[in-house]
């Protein structure tokens, strides 16, 4: 039983350095397609694979800009994440789960997913009010998404504090 688990551990690891480099491929994808698209109206329609953000290009170039940034910076966060949830799959940090490695490991987790959580409510929030005066439709990180970045921070930290606990007393 025990191998299977420690397989089991092998493979998110490597699960979570594949999600790593291909969050970053995405952040390069859109960083690439954006700069075409600055002198060209066209490459807002398809950013990157389906992404089409050219109602914003049309109603203001400066706030799709924003937008193609938040879009950035989830896809680097997420990055960010799936390289410390690597780091924490490392044999070295399995061998004690209460130790200070883990726990500032899951500290930078929990910082980065609720610096996640907030970009996605800005982007959502600046979105909808560009929807609004611009009268065009909001194209919103769904909720589910955000919930399930803020359900990660909040495991984190509670992980992280009985962590501190244990190691306390």
């Amino acid at each position: 039983m025990q191998n299977s688990f420690e397989w089991f551990l092998k493979a998110m690891r490597i699960i979570a350095w594949i999600v790593f480099m291909w969050m970053l491929v995405k952040a390069g994808a859109i960083v690439m397609s954006y700069g075409a698209s600055v002198n060209n109206p066209e490459g807002a329609k398809d950013l990157y694979r389906g992404l089409d953000l050219s109602r914003y290009y049309e109603a203001s170039f400066f706030h799709y800009s924003i937008i193609v940034f938040y879009h950035i910076v989830i896809f680097l966060l997420q990055a960010y994440i799936a390289l410390f949830a690597a780091r924490l799959l490392s044999e070295s940090s399995l061998t004690n789960l209460q130790s200070e490695k883990v726990s500032a490991v899951l500290h930078k987790i929990s910082n980065t997913a609720f610096i996640a959580f907030v970009v996605g409510i800005a982007h959502n929030i600046h979105v909808e009010a560009i929807a609004k005066f611009a009268q065009i439709t909001a194209d919103s990180f769904a909720g589910e998404y955000l919930f399930m970045i803020g359900l990660i921070c909040a495991l984190s930290y509670l992980f992280k504090k009985n962590i501190n606990e244990k190691l306390s007393s």
